[in-house]
């Protein structure tokens, strides 16, 4: 009820003579020094029921909506991965695509010369190279690029006319060494791109008859013939060169591979000597 209204209530109960005049005055005084709280007579008190409703309703919200800030946050992110990452490639055609476009990492390939793309998949490095007559496109493994080699120069010179008009080439070594398993990783990845691309075949030598197995063999040195040899020596010192008819390819360990690697690289004219 307003100031107001009490204070003509009271009025009224004066004029009946319940109160006197002083007692008016002393409780209208006091009406009017209490603070006047407004009231809205058209809403109503809410009980703790209707307020705990509409708290929950509220808590309802704010997680809703941080649920759907967090999901635009996710979708942001994975958009932006998804047009924003560099081509995966999966086969060796795409690797060499993606090389030639300049979208591969150093370690993963590169264009040798600007010319030759080498890309490194499953563990060697593959080449693309096209046949004579531009027909066959061969990807061939080596397991190291160029660049890997370059610190290894072949001396002397290869009768290149002999190479070219062989069908067949002779593959010789020390059959008592002390380094089979590399010397014949070396002859294996040799003779691999002399069979397919070269189109020549390797016939199995010693250099020394000292062996059951080399018993049955040729024995062959750069000296006593002049067929092409392929010749792999056990050294200390890594060393390859040409002498004539013979591809000599000095070295331990996989520096006997390293050693072949550039020799190969040298006959498919990728690499001089």
């Amino acid at each position: 009820m307003s100031k107001e209204k009490r204070i003509e209530e009271l009025r009224e109960i004066q004029d009946h003579e319940l109160i006197g005049k002083g007692e008016f005055e002393k409780q209208k005084k006091q009406i009017e020094e209490e603070s006047e709280v407004e009231e809205n007579p058209e809403e109503e008190p809410k009980n703790i029921e209707e307020v705990g409703k509409e708290e929950s309703k509220k808590s309802d919200k704010i997680l809703i909506f941080l649920i759907l800030g967090l999901v635009l946050i996710f979708v942001i992110f994975f958009s932006y991965r998804i047009f924003t990452q560099d081509e995966q490639p999966e086969t060796l055609d795409e690797y060499h695509l993606l090389n030639l476009k300049g979208k591969l990492d150093s370690d993963l390939g590169y264009l040798y010369d600007d010319i030759h793309s080498f890309v490194f998949f499953d563990g060697l490095w593959y080449m693309q190279l096209q046949s004579p007559g531009g027909t066959r496109l061969y990807n061939m493994a080596l397991r190291y690029g160029p660049i890997d080699l370059e610190d290894i120069k072949i001396k002397g010179r290869l009768d290149s006319e002999l190479f070219d008009d062989a069908v067949d080439y002779y593959v010789t070594f020390n059959p008592t060494g002390n380094d089979f398993s590399h010397v014949a990783l070396a002859v294996g990845d040799f003779n691999s791109h002399m069979t397919n691309i070269f189109f020549k075949n390797p016939i199995a030598a010693c250099d020394r008859n000292e062996t059951l197995t080399c018993s049955v063999r040729p024995i062959i040195t750069c000296d006593n013939t002049d067929k092409v040899v392929l010749y792999v020596k056990e050294a200390n010192e890594t060393d390859v060169y040409y002498d004539g008819n013979c591809i000599v390819v000095e070295g331990n360990g996989f520096d006997l591979v390293r050693g072949v690697d550039r020799v190969l690289f040298n006959l498919y004219d990728i690499m001089g000597q």
